[in-house]
């Protein structure tokens, strides 16, 4: 197992596609790779230091590589939220008023009552902007998109449902004028202008004004279940286009 080896081709800025900054890149990851863990006492260690993990219980692995359906994908442990801030506020690609993400999911199995799983799309603070839900309902999972009041609350709003142990795909339009999202999921018809979770408090485009780099990241939750993931892509032009 090759744990913790600084490894460049990791997660990479990118131009292989208009307007494309960011690109989740596990291709040179061995099956089995650590990205971030505790040691025996619950310190955090993590293969690039901006990936981070919560809570950070002892001993405890929080995001792994696996082989799935012939690819590299990362698994979420259950029980732990993942987040990572690969990019900084220099690239100019990601400092215009719109931006626009695509994050591919698999929930392997259904859970009990619950969110399975959430993505936040947000900067340092917790102010979060797109905040999307898993949720199991009967025999699938609904998946969700917050329009709160913009200071925090959540008011859920199904976007579509999804079959567990199906690959998924979620994509967010960011508008950090109006401080708004869209979604859409599997390539279907978009649910336009919903609110960011902290609206009120965000500040500037995907960074917020006067901090410092790194301070926009995107964070991963397996709640009840492990959550796998095999794309994320981060654009100033719609993504597959």
């Amino acid at each position: 197992m090759k744990q913790f080896c600084i490894l460049l081709a990791f997660c990479a800025v990118v131009g292989a596609a208009a307007g494309e900054f960011y690109r989740l890149d596990l291709n040179k990851l061995e099956p089995g790779t650590v990205l971030v863990q505790t040691d025996a006492a619950g310190k955090m260690r993590s293969l690039r230091p901006t990936w981070g993990m919560w809570p950070r219980t002892p001993d405890s692995v929080g995001a792994k590589v696996i082989e799935r359906d012939g690819a590299k994908v990362l698994e979420i442990e259950k029980g732990f939220q993942v987040n990572s801030s690969e990019w900084n506020a220099g690239v100019s690609d990601a400092q215009q008023s719109v931006a626009y993400c695509r994050i591919s999911f698999l929930l392997p199995e259904l859970s009990g009552k619950g969110l399975a799983g959430t993505l936040r799309l947000q900067q340092v603070n917790n102010r979060t902007a797109a905040f999307i839900g898993f949720e199991p309902k009967g025999e699938m999972f609904d998946v969700l998109v917050s329009n709160g009041d913009g200071n925090g609350k959540v008011v859920w709003q199904k976007i579509g449902r999804v079959e567990p142990n199906k690959w998924f795909t979620v994509d967010v339009k960011m508008g950090f004028n109006s401080k708004t999202c869209d979604v859409a999921l599997n390539g279907g018809e978009w649910q336009t202008g919903k609110k960011f979770r902290h609206a009120s408090s965000w500040e500037g485009t995907m960074w917020a004004r006067g901090l410092t780099a790194r301070d926009y990241r995107y964070d991963i939750e397996a709640n009840k279940i492990p959550v796998l993931v095999r794309e994320i892509v981060f654009s100033s032009d719609p993504i597959g286009k």
